[in-house]
């Protein structure tokens, strides 16, 4: 009965049904690889950074991933690259190629550097929101209308070709300075800290992106110190038939060449979070070839300090908690959400580590209100004024009222 299984099994292989290939998805992240490489050599790049996927610093989940991040000796360019054919166009903020929406937005894009932010100040890196610019990147063989466009932001780009991108990169700005040694080194830190996406990658060449999860803690344990895992039968043809199959897994360093072998149950299931569907994908062993480890571990950006604050220390006779006053202006305020359910309706906007004031609706004319995604768009700057303060001794926070600075 053992041989007869064990032919079964042979015969199983050449019946196996993987996952497709998207060769589409494989072609655009080469494209992405291209332009990191060429990125590498522009004078004034410290690092490039593939595939970025940025947590949400509350909870360490929702991620969104930026293609590419940038980071230069005087400011950090987050690029979102396209590899289109065909005329491509942008929709009531939306692109579209060849008359067909793609679904994006700069919200997106708008949205990773809200959340870089978010994190970089939460570890103790203070940069200006000025230091960080945008820029869609349309590097394949299209027809790039004049539509497409960014939002009115500063700093934010459309790069029409590779060609462009790298003189967009090269150009000097005058108005940006050089970060200083430790903010560099800490901004380093970060980026990398960040990694990218696990995957799944079978025989046929299909790659599944996602968090690799697993009931035991192996997964885990490897991810710290091997960048890959590489399944494969160890039995030949004729070794299975008689013995069955034996699965082995090559662990290879992220350090060094000192590779390490694993046994592996090939009924086991290696099991991948989709952030994408919301769902978790699950495979046998035996149907994967190579298991990839994006990222290290997942921070818990409350435990992780890169910077130590310059903030003077408080005197006795300061109040505990700061107190903002009318006629503040706080510069380039960030966005946070839309309030939307009457008659709490309003523009939420982070003033400091501790504060948020609120443009309400009642303040903004009804264009201003019914454009808010293109006027206001979350995760966007704007400079502000404190139009009023009260402090809130039961909820221990300030009601702020705001107004904006054209």
């Amino acid at each position: 009965m053992g041989l007869l299984r064990n032919y079964r099994w042979l015969k199983a292989l050449d019946l196996k049904s993987y996952p497709k290939p998207d060769f589409a998805k494989k072609a655009a992240t080469e494209a992405e690889l291209d332009v990191c490489e060429t990125l590498r050599g522009v004078n004034g790049v410290v690092e490039v950074y593939h595939s970025a996927r940025i947590d949400q610093i509350t909870t360490g989940k929702s991620r969104r991933e930026a293609d590419i991040i940038v980071l230069m000796e005087n400011r950090i360019v987050f690029i979102e690259v396209k590899n289109f054919k065909g005329d491509v166009t942008m929709v009531e903020n939306v692109l579209h190629q060849n008359g067909q929406s793609r679904g994006w937005t700069f919200a997106k894009l708008e949205e990773a550097v809200g959340r870089f932010h978010e994190i970089s100040r939460h570890v103790g890196i203070q940069i200006q929101h000025d230091t960080i610019e945008t820029v869609l990147a349309c590097v394949g063989y299209a027809n790039v209308d004049e539509s497409v466009q960014p939002r009115a932001l500063t700093g934010s780009f459309v790069a029409r070709s590779k060609s462009e991108l790298v003189e967009l990169l090269s150009s000097s700005e005058e108005h940006h300075t050089d970060f200083d040694e430790p903010t560099l080194k800490a901004l380093k830190k970060l980026l990398a800290m960040f990694g990218t996406w696990d995957a799944i990658e079978f025989p046929n060449e299909a790659r599944h992106e996602g968090d690799l999860i697993h009931p035991r803690d192996s997964v885990r344990e490897w991810r710290v110190k091997y960048k890959e895992l590489r399944v494969r039968n160890e039995r030949s043809w004729w070794g299975t038939f008689f013995r069955g199959p034996k699965f082995v897994g090559e662990l290879i360093p992220r350090l060094g060449h000192e590779v390490q072998t694993v046994e592996i149950d090939h009924h086991e299931l290696a099991v991948l979070h989709n952030p994408h569907d919301r769902e978790d994908e699950e495979y046998p062993f035996e149907d994967v070839a190579i298991l990839t480890f994006g990222y290290t571990e997942v921070p818990d950006w409350n435990k992780v300090q890169l910077m130590k604050s310059a903030k003077p220390k408080r005197e006795a006779s300061e109040p505990v908690i700061p107190t903002p006053q009318e006629g503040d202006v706080i510069p380039q305020a960030r966005i946070l959400r839309h309030l939307t359910n009457p008659p709490h309706e309003g523009i939420v906007f982070r003033l400091d580590d501790k504060n948020e004031g609120v443009l309400w609706r009642d303040q903004m004319s009804m264009m201003e209100w019914e454009n808010k995604d293109m006027l206001f768009p979350i995760n966007s700057a704007r400079d502000v004024e404190v139009t009023s303060s009260q402090y809130n001794k039961k909820r221990k926070s300030w009601r702020i009222k705001v107004k904006t600075l054209d």
